[in-house]
């Protein structure tokens, strides 16, 4: 098990959950609910529109998106800290 991958893994999941409270927070205000739910998945999001996927990610929910950018965001995380590990031993 990765120490430091898990650490990678937290720290993202602390950036999720404090994006979505904020979102929460924001009261009634739409533009501002949609502006912090896509800030943990902005990247992978812009990633999918540049590879040309932008159509078929249109209508996908929060839930859906996060299971599609975020799992394989903390598998790539554990992954790289998972590196970093063995590259110290």
């Amino acid at each position: 098990m990765s120490r430091i991958g898990l650490i990678f893994c937290g720290v993202y999941a602390a950036i999720i959950l404090g994006c979505v409270a904020l979102s929460l927070s924001a009261g009634g205000d739409p533009k501002g609910q949609f502006v912090f739910m896509q800030l943990p998945i902005a990247l992978q999001g812009s990633l999918a529109q540049q590879l040309g996927l932008g159509s078929q990610l249109a209508g996908l929910s929060w839930f859906w998106a996060y299971a599609l950018f975020g799992i394989p965001t903390f598998a790539l995380l554990y992954a790289v800290g998972w590196l970093i590990t063995r590259a110290r031993l």
